[in-house]
């Protein structure tokens, strides 16, 4: 229940953010093409996909899977399994080899 009150949460300010914006754009003048332009901000701004994939908690990593060019990179620094990682975790790691070469 308290993932849906902070999604609701989420829609909301993404709605506010789009009339804001569509106002200072358009102007008040025009009121059809100020909720055109509301809505199609407010489809870009409030998607799902965006809100889930965001980490709940500070320091919480996502679970996305790494890129192939990401993988081909860590295989060339040596990182054992690198498909093990997540992409964030992995990102990390090759920070962590490079800098372990600097020294």
């Amino acid at each position: 229940m308290k993932k849906e009150k902070e999604y609701e949460q989420h829609i909301r300010e993404c709605l506010a953010f789009a009339q804001c914006i569509a106002d200072v754009i358009v102007g008040q003048d025009k009121p059809e093409m100020s909720n055109d332009l509301q809505l199609a901000i407010f489809d870009k701004v409030c998607t799902p996909l965006y809100y889930f994939l965001q980490s709940s908690e500070p320091g919480e990593t996502s679970s996305q899977p790494p890129t192939e060019k990401q993988i081909a990179y860590a295989k060339q620094l040596g990182i054992a399994d690198p498909e093990q990682f997540s992409k964030e975790d992995l990102s990390k790691k090759i920070d962590e080899v490079l800098k372990s070469k600097r020294k």
